[in-house]
């Protein structure tokens, strides 16, 4: 199941972290980044199975803006097979949802580099 999220993901939302050095958002720079409007519930999207969030997907937008303008992070728990897949059909799922609200254009991914911790684990 595809699905954006609510305030009571929050925790599953944080759980994510990246094993790799590539730009992912991490628990502090989200919250910040809800505090300022740039990330909403609606513009983040998590994959779950047998009610297991296995993917999640982190939209920005201008805190002004109706609609996202960038995929900013998306990330898969490494123990999925097939990542590919499950993070395709995540950002399939939650561009099909903007359109369908209104965007005028789909979202880009980011390709500004972004410090991040590097974990191994989820929290």
């Amino acid at each position: 199941m595809f699905r954006s999220t609510t305030g009571s993901d929050l925790g599953a939302v944080l759980s994510f972290s990246s094993p790799g050095p590539g730009p992912w958002v991490d628990a502090l720079q989200f919250l910040a980044g809800q505090d300022s409007g740039n990330y909403r519930d609606e513009w983040t999207w998590l994959a779950f199975l047998d009610g297991r969030p296995l993917a999640r997907g982190i939209w920005w937008g201008p805190a002004h803006s109706l609609y996202p303008t960038r995929l900013d992070c998306l990330l898969v728990d490494p123990s999925v097979p097939h990542p590919e897949v499950w993070s395709g059909a995540l950002e399939r799922s939650a561009t099909r949802a903007f359109i369908e609200a209104g965007a005028p254009m789909l979202p880009e991914e980011a390709h500004v580099p972004r410090p991040a911790l590097i974990s191994a684990r989820r929290l």
